[in-house]
């Protein structure tokens, strides 16, 4: 750890424009994609279909350019009550004292057909039945592709939810420092 001064009072922001960035890149090749597929298409179904997909993928562009935009468009935040995620349908917070530790992992998971890896990534450890209560989404549709990059298990008792350094404006040892420092001084230790 370093003697760096970390204010634990102070309210820490980490917003979505990393995550919107990448995200954009992929829409804005799908669109040139499905343009380009347009253009060679033989007929008129199959130009029709890959316009419909090119102006879906130009929407999302779009909506990402607004949501980069946005004021506070935070994607996690520190507070001294406790971590505000905002990476699913609903923001949820996590208290302090519901953290029973924190860690660094690496993540595999699968989006789609696609095995997804994610090295070093800092995790809170929480019970299951805070996980259950507060973050778990039954349905399918509503979790979305990347819930399990997000949401990982650690035991039949403990969750762990990351704070991935791949979409979040800092590194994974300045996200460590700065959610250790608040856990340690917010957190329940018993």
């Amino acid at each position: 750890m370093s003697d760096v001064y970390i204010d634990v009072n102070e309210r820490l922001i980490w917003s979505r424009k990393k995550l919107h960035r990448k995200r954009m890149i992929v829409f804005a090749l799908g669109t040139v994609a499905a343009v380009v597929v347009v253009l060679l298409a033989d007929s008129p179904l199959e130009r029709w279909g890959f316009a419909a997909a090119g102006a879906v993928f130009f929407a999302f562009c779009f909506y990402d350019i607004y949501k980069m935009m946005e004021p506070n468009s935070a994607l996690v935040e520190l507070l001294p009550q406790g971590i505000i995620y905002r990476v699913t349908s609903e923001d949820f917070i996590v208290p302090w004292n519901e953290i029973k530790g924190v860690d660094t992992i690496d993540i595999h998971t699968n989006f789609g057909r696609r095995a997804e890896f994610y090295q070093g990534v800092t995790v809170i450890l929480v019970s299951k039945l805070f996980y259950d209560r507060v973050v778990h989404e039954d349905s399918i549709i509503m979790r979305g592709p990347g819930w399990g990059a997000w949401f990982v298990p650690r035991d039949d008792n403990t969750m762990q939810l990351a704070l991935h350094h791949d979409v979040i404006p800092a590194n994974a040892d300045e996200i460590k420092r700065q959610v250790e420092a608040r856990w340690k001084v917010f957190g329940n230790k018993n």
